[in-house]
């Protein structure tokens, strides 16, 4: 059994420029990526496997394919994400609300079991 995935996308950083990706991988292992720039395919595996040769010259005999996906990573995935910062007013960036959720029900955890142990031992110092 083997496991292609297929990750694209793109990416809004807060001072305005955009990077947009299609990634391959085949068991976990980088296979092929889409060159956005140049609208290509590049081999990602490491060392010559005639599989992944194969597969980017299959690809690249497909131009009009290559340069609707060039413009949908650059244009159409762009506009979307400024559509929604511009509707949100936020860039694309991580999220801090689960990790102060977590340090606050961590200490609270903490304090509630130190409360217990203090009870439990007859609440002597």
């Amino acid at each position: 059994t083997h496991h292609l995935c297929c990750h694209l996308g793109c990416r809004l950083y807060p001072n305005g420029t955009a990077q947009s990706f299609y990634e391959v991988t085949l068991n976990r292992t980088a296979f092929l990526s889409f060159h956005v720039p140049s609208a290509t395919w590049e081999r990602r595996w490491p060392g010559e496997l005639p599989v992944a040769a194969f597969a980017q010259q299959q690809l690249m005999n497909y131009p009009t394919t290559t340069q609707d996906l060039q413009y949908f990573l650059n244009t159409t995935c762009v506009s979307l994400l400024q559509a929604q910062s511009a509707r949100t007013g936020l860039v694309s960036s991580r999220s801090r609300t689960p990790l102060v959720l977590g340090l606050v029900l961590g200490s609270l955890s903490l304090l509630g079991m130190a409360l217990g142990i203090f009870l439990c031992t007859g609440g002597s110092c």
